[in-house]
Protein backbone atom coordinates (compact mmCIF):
# COMPACT_ATOMS: atom_id res chain seq x y z
CA UNK A 1 0.00 0.00 0.00
CA UNK A 2 1.45 3.35 -1.04
CA UNK A 3 2.24 5.80 1.72
CA UNK A 4 -0.28 8.60 2.19
CA UNK A 5 2.22 10.90 3.94
CA UNK A 6 0.18 10.99 7.14
CA UNK A 7 2.44 8.80 9.24
CA UNK A 8 5.67 10.35 7.94
CA UNK A 9 4.39 13.84 8.70
CA UNK A 10 3.36 12.88 12.23
CA UNK A 11 6.65 11.13 12.95
CA UNK A 12 8.75 14.00 11.53
CA UNK A 13 6.89 16.62 13.58
CA UNK A 14 7.18 14.55 16.77
CA UNK A 15 10.92 14.01 16.35
CA UNK A 16 11.44 17.69 15.59
CA UNK A 17 9.83 18.53 18.95
CA UNK A 18 12.02 15.93 20.71
CA UNK A 19 9.02 13.95 21.99
CA UNK A 20 8.75 10.22 22.49
CA UNK A 21 5.65 8.13 21.90
CA UNK A 22 5.34 7.64 25.65
CA UNK A 23 5.24 11.40 26.24
CA UNK A 24 2.66 11.85 23.52
CA UNK A 25 0.58 9.03 25.03
CA UNK A 26 0.59 10.80 28.43
CA UNK A 27 -0.39 14.14 26.90
CA UNK A 28 -3.08 12.96 24.45
CA UNK A 29 -4.42 9.91 26.36
CA UNK A 30 -4.13 7.85 23.13
CA UNK A 31 -2.68 4.36 23.45
CA UNK A 32 0.93 3.96 22.38
CA UNK A 33 -0.03 1.13 20.00
CA UNK A 34 -2.53 3.42 18.24
CA UNK A 35 0.08 6.20 17.93
CA UNK A 36 2.56 3.75 16.43
CA UNK A 37 -0.10 2.49 14.00
CA UNK A 38 -0.89 6.08 12.91
CA UNK A 39 2.78 6.77 12.15
CA UNK A 40 3.04 3.48 10.22
CA UNK A 41 -0.31 4.19 8.49
CA UNK A 42 -1.46 0.75 9.64
CA UNK A 43 -5.08 1.81 9.72
CA UNK A 44 -6.26 -1.80 9.75
CA UNK A 45 -4.92 -2.08 13.31
CA UNK A 46 -7.09 0.82 14.48
CA UNK A 47 -10.78 0.98 15.42
CA UNK A 48 -13.42 2.29 13.02
CA UNK A 49 -12.72 5.47 11.00
CA UNK A 50 -14.66 7.70 13.42
CA UNK A 51 -12.13 6.98 16.19
CA UNK A 52 -9.20 7.20 13.78
CA UNK A 53 -10.25 10.72 12.77
CA UNK A 54 -10.46 11.70 16.43
CA UNK A 55 -6.97 10.28 17.02
CA UNK A 56 -5.61 12.23 14.06
CA UNK A 57 -7.17 15.48 15.28
CA UNK A 58 -5.73 15.09 18.79
CA UNK A 59 -2.28 13.97 17.62
CA UNK A 60 -2.06 16.79 15.03
CA UNK A 61 -3.20 19.43 17.57
CA UNK A 62 -0.54 18.28 20.06
CA UNK A 63 2.20 18.51 17.40
CA UNK A 64 0.94 21.81 15.96
CA UNK A 65 -0.03 20.35 12.55
CA UNK A 66 -3.25 21.45 10.77
CA UNK A 67 -5.59 18.52 11.37
CA UNK A 68 -7.73 19.18 8.28
CA UNK A 69 -4.79 18.45 5.94
CA UNK A 70 -4.31 15.02 7.53
CA UNK A 71 -8.04 14.24 7.44
CA UNK A 72 -8.19 15.09 3.74
CA UNK A 73 -5.33 12.66 3.07
CA UNK A 74 -6.99 9.93 5.14
CA UNK A 75 -8.93 7.51 2.84
CA UNK A 76 -12.43 6.54 3.80
CA UNK A 77 -11.83 2.80 3.18
CA UNK A 78 -8.45 2.72 4.94
CA UNK A 79 -9.84 0.52 7.71
CA UNK A 80 -11.88 -1.80 5.49
CA UNK A 81 -9.38 -4.60 5.97
CA UNK A 82 -10.33 -4.94 9.62
CA UNK A 83 -13.76 -6.34 8.85
CA UNK A 84 -12.56 -9.95 8.72
CA UNK A 85 -10.32 -9.71 11.76
CA UNK A 86 -12.48 -7.52 14.00
CA UNK A 87 -16.19 -6.80 13.57
CA UNK A 88 -16.86 -3.11 13.49
CA UNK A 89 -20.28 -1.60 14.10
CA UNK A 90 -20.82 1.11 11.53
CA UNK A 91 -23.42 3.80 11.83
CA UNK A 92 -25.17 5.53 9.00
CA UNK A 93 -24.05 8.89 10.38
CA UNK A 94 -20.55 8.46 11.84
CA UNK A 95 -19.72 10.82 14.68
CA UNK A 96 -16.28 12.37 14.88
CA UNK A 97 -14.91 11.97 18.39
CA UNK A 98 -12.68 14.89 19.30
CA UNK A 99 -10.21 14.03 22.02
CA UNK A 100 -8.75 17.11 23.66
CA UNK A 101 -5.24 16.47 24.95
CA UNK A 102 -4.74 17.13 28.64
CA UNK A 103 -2.46 20.05 29.47
CA UNK A 104 -0.01 19.04 32.23
CA UNK A 105 0.91 21.57 34.89
CA UNK A 106 4.17 23.33 34.15
CA UNK A 107 7.05 23.17 36.61
CA UNK A 108 6.87 26.91 37.23
CA UNK A 109 3.21 26.68 38.14
CA UNK A 110 3.87 23.86 40.59
CA UNK A 111 6.70 25.82 42.25
CA UNK A 112 4.52 28.92 42.58
CA UNK A 113 1.74 26.85 44.15
CA UNK A 114 4.12 25.30 46.70
CA UNK A 115 5.65 28.72 47.49
CA UNK A 116 2.20 30.21 48.04
CA UNK A 117 1.27 27.44 50.49
CA UNK A 118 4.54 27.90 52.43
CA UNK A 119 4.08 31.69 52.64
CA UNK A 120 0.48 31.29 53.81
CA UNK A 121 1.46 28.88 56.58
CA UNK A 122 4.30 31.21 57.65
CA UNK A 123 1.92 34.18 57.90
CA UNK A 124 -0.48 32.17 60.05
CA UNK A 125 2.37 31.25 62.44
CA UNK A 126 3.54 34.89 62.71
CA UNK A 127 0.02 36.15 63.43
CA UNK A 128 -0.50 33.46 66.09
CA UNK A 129 2.80 34.27 67.86
CA UNK A 130 2.08 38.03 67.77
CA UNK A 131 -1.35 37.74 69.36
CA UNK A 132 -0.02 35.26 71.95
CA UNK A 133 2.62 37.80 73.07
CA UNK A 134 0.07 40.62 73.25
CA UNK A 135 -2.30 38.46 75.31
CA UNK A 136 0.53 37.44 77.68
CA UNK A 137 1.59 41.05 78.32
CA UNK A 138 -1.92 42.40 78.93
CA UNK A 139 -3.80 39.55 80.57
CA UNK A 140 -2.83 39.46 84.27
CA UNK A 141 -3.15 42.11 87.05
CA UNK A 142 -0.44 42.26 89.75
CA UNK A 143 -0.75 39.52 92.40
CA UNK A 144 -2.20 40.24 95.82
CA UNK A 145 1.26 40.02 97.42
CA UNK A 146 2.39 43.18 95.57
CA UNK A 147 -0.57 45.26 96.84
CA UNK A 148 0.20 47.46 99.85
CA UNK A 149 -2.30 47.29 102.68
CA UNK A 150 -3.83 50.70 103.63
CA UNK A 151 -2.47 52.39 106.71
CA UNK A 152 -4.52 52.27 109.92
CA UNK A 153 -7.27 54.85 109.86
CA UNK A 154 -7.28 55.04 106.08
CA UNK A 155 -10.09 53.59 104.02
CA UNK A 156 -9.38 52.44 100.47
CA UNK A 157 -11.69 53.99 97.92
CA UNK A 158 -13.81 51.35 96.13
CA UNK A 159 -12.81 50.84 92.52
CA UNK A 160 -15.45 51.40 89.81
CA UNK A 161 -17.19 48.27 88.60
CA UNK A 162 -16.00 48.67 85.01
CA UNK A 163 -12.53 50.05 85.76
CA UNK A 164 -9.65 47.86 84.48
CA UNK A 165 -7.16 46.49 87.01
CA UNK A 166 -4.23 48.82 87.57
CA UNK A 167 -0.90 48.45 89.28
CA UNK A 168 -0.97 50.35 92.62
CA UNK A 169 1.27 53.39 92.61
CA UNK A 170 4.08 53.62 95.13
CA UNK A 171 2.70 55.50 98.21
CA UNK A 172 4.67 58.40 99.51
CA UNK A 173 5.96 57.60 102.98
CA UNK A 174 6.52 60.69 105.08
CA UNK A 175 9.38 60.34 107.55
CA UNK A 176 8.71 61.23 111.19
CA UNK A 177 9.65 64.79 112.07
CA UNK A 178 12.09 64.73 114.99
CA UNK A 179 11.68 67.19 117.87
CA UNK A 180 13.98 70.20 117.75
CA UNK A 181 17.33 69.57 119.33
CA UNK A 182 17.86 71.20 122.72
CA UNK A 183 20.24 74.10 122.54
CA UNK A 184 23.00 73.96 125.18
CA UNK A 185 23.18 77.06 127.49
CA UNK A 186 25.80 79.59 126.62
CA UNK A 187 28.92 79.36 128.74
CA UNK A 188 29.21 82.26 131.25
CA UNK A 189 32.31 84.44 131.01
CA UNK A 190 35.16 83.42 133.25
CA UNK A 191 35.19 85.45 136.48
CA UNK A 192 38.22 87.49 137.27
CA UNK A 193 38.61 85.83 140.62
CA UNK A 194 37.16 82.50 141.50
CA UNK A 195 34.77 82.77 144.35
CA UNK A 196 34.12 79.80 146.55
CA UNK A 197 30.66 78.52 145.75
CA UNK A 198 28.93 75.40 146.90
CA UNK A 199 29.34 72.55 144.50
CA UNK A 200 26.32 71.96 142.25
CA UNK A 201 25.56 68.94 140.08
CA UNK A 202 26.49 69.21 136.40
CA UNK A 203 23.73 69.89 133.94
CA UNK A 204 22.66 66.79 131.99
CA UNK A 205 23.84 66.56 128.37
CA UNK A 206 21.27 67.32 125.67
CA UNK A 207 19.99 64.22 123.90
CA UNK A 208 21.34 63.65 120.42
CA UNK A 209 18.98 64.55 117.59
CA UNK A 210 17.64 61.57 115.66
CA UNK A 211 18.91 61.21 112.06
CA UNK A 212 16.95 62.99 109.37
CA UNK A 213 15.34 60.91 106.60
CA UNK A 214 15.62 62.73 103.29
CA UNK A 215 12.35 62.08 101.52
CA UNK A 216 10.51 58.83 100.75
CA UNK A 217 12.32 55.56 100.08
CA UNK A 218 13.21 54.91 96.42
CA UNK A 219 10.40 52.32 95.99
CA UNK A 220 7.64 50.79 98.14
CA UNK A 221 8.85 48.44 100.87
CA UNK A 222 8.40 44.83 99.83
CA UNK A 223 9.97 43.00 102.73
CA UNK A 224 13.39 42.64 104.28
CA UNK A 225 15.07 43.19 100.89
CA UNK A 226 14.31 46.95 101.09
CA UNK A 227 15.59 47.65 104.59
CA UNK A 228 19.28 47.05 104.00
CA UNK A 229 21.85 44.79 102.38
CA UNK A 230 20.81 41.14 101.94
CA UNK A 231 21.77 38.62 104.62
CA UNK A 232 24.66 36.27 103.93
CA UNK A 233 23.70 33.64 101.36
CA UNK A 234 20.69 35.63 100.04
CA UNK A 235 20.15 37.61 96.85
CA UNK A 236 18.46 41.01 96.46
CA UNK A 237 17.16 42.35 93.11
CA UNK A 238 15.55 45.70 92.28
CA UNK A 239 14.34 47.11 88.96
CA UNK A 240 13.68 50.69 87.86
CA UNK A 241 11.79 51.70 84.71
CA UNK A 242 12.42 54.67 82.44
CA UNK A 243 9.40 53.69 80.31
CA UNK A 244 6.31 51.51 80.69
CA UNK A 245 7.17 47.78 80.74
CA UNK A 246 5.63 44.48 81.80
CA UNK A 247 7.62 42.76 84.58
CA UNK A 248 7.34 39.33 86.22
CA UNK A 249 9.45 38.28 89.23
CA UNK A 250 9.72 34.76 90.73
CA UNK A 251 11.56 34.38 94.07
CA UNK A 252 12.49 30.81 95.10
CA UNK A 253 9.79 29.40 92.81
CA UNK A 254 6.99 31.76 93.96
CA UNK A 255 5.61 34.62 91.85
CA UNK A 256 6.13 37.80 93.90
CA UNK A 257 5.21 40.35 91.23
CA UNK A 258 3.57 40.37 87.80
CA UNK A 259 2.27 43.50 86.09
CA UNK A 260 3.25 46.80 84.48
CA UNK A 261 5.71 49.36 85.86
CA UNK A 262 5.37 52.89 84.54
CA UNK A 263 8.24 55.28 83.87
CA UNK A 264 9.94 56.23 87.13
CA UNK A 265 8.55 53.19 88.99
CA UNK A 266 10.68 50.76 90.95
CA UNK A 267 10.22 47.33 92.56
CA UNK A 268 12.54 45.15 94.64
CA UNK A 269 12.63 41.61 96.03
CA UNK A 270 14.81 39.32 98.15
CA UNK A 271 15.18 35.53 98.09
CA UNK A 272 17.28 32.89 99.82
CA UNK A 273 18.28 30.98 96.65
CA UNK A 274 17.45 32.76 93.39
CA UNK A 275 15.28 35.40 91.73
CA UNK A 276 14.10 35.19 88.09
CA UNK A 277 13.05 38.45 86.38
CA UNK A 278 11.28 38.56 82.99
CA UNK A 279 10.52 41.87 81.25
CA UNK A 280 8.65 42.79 78.08
CA UNK A 281 10.65 45.96 77.27
CA UNK A 282 14.25 45.19 78.24
CA UNK A 283 15.64 48.55 77.14
CA UNK A 284 13.35 50.43 79.57
CA UNK A 285 14.25 48.39 82.70
CA UNK A 286 17.45 48.79 84.72
CA UNK A 287 18.31 45.93 87.10
CA UNK A 288 20.18 46.32 90.41
CA UNK A 289 21.54 43.19 92.11
CA UNK A 290 22.79 43.35 95.72
CA UNK A 291 23.14 47.14 95.40
CA UNK A 292 25.10 46.97 92.11
CA UNK A 293 23.53 48.41 88.95
CA UNK A 294 23.86 46.16 85.88
CA UNK A 295 22.28 48.68 83.47
CA UNK A 296 19.38 47.93 81.09
CA UNK A 297 18.45 44.27 80.72
CA UNK A 298 18.55 44.42 76.91
CA UNK A 299 17.39 46.27 73.81
CA UNK A 300 14.14 48.32 73.70
CA UNK A 301 11.13 46.13 72.97
CA UNK A 302 13.00 42.85 73.62
CA UNK A 303 11.55 40.18 75.92
CA UNK A 304 14.36 39.11 78.29
CA UNK A 305 14.41 36.69 81.23
CA UNK A 306 17.37 36.48 83.65
CA UNK A 307 18.01 34.47 86.83
CA UNK A 308 20.21 35.75 89.68
CA UNK A 309 21.63 33.19 92.13
CA UNK A 310 22.52 33.82 95.74
CA UNK A 311 26.27 33.90 96.35
CA UNK A 312 27.13 34.53 92.68
CA UNK A 313 28.62 37.78 91.36
CA UNK A 314 26.14 39.19 88.79
CA UNK A 315 27.42 40.06 85.33
CA UNK A 316 26.08 42.97 83.25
Amino acid sequence: MASLGIGERLRTARQALGLSLEEVETATRIRLSYLDALEREAFTELPNPAYVKGFLRSYAAHLGIPAEELLQAYPRDASSGTAAAQPVVRHESPIDVVITPATPYSRTRRLLTIAGIVVGVGLLIVVYVFFSQVREFARTPPPASSRKAPAPGEQAAPAPANAPPQTPAAPSVQPPVPPPAAQPPAAPPAPAKPAPTPSSPAAPAAPAAPPQTSGAPPYPPAGPSETGPPPAGAVQVAVTANDRSWVRAVADGAVVFEGFIDAGGRQGWQAARQITVKVGNAGAVEVIVNGRSLGPMGKPGAVIERTFQAGEAPSP
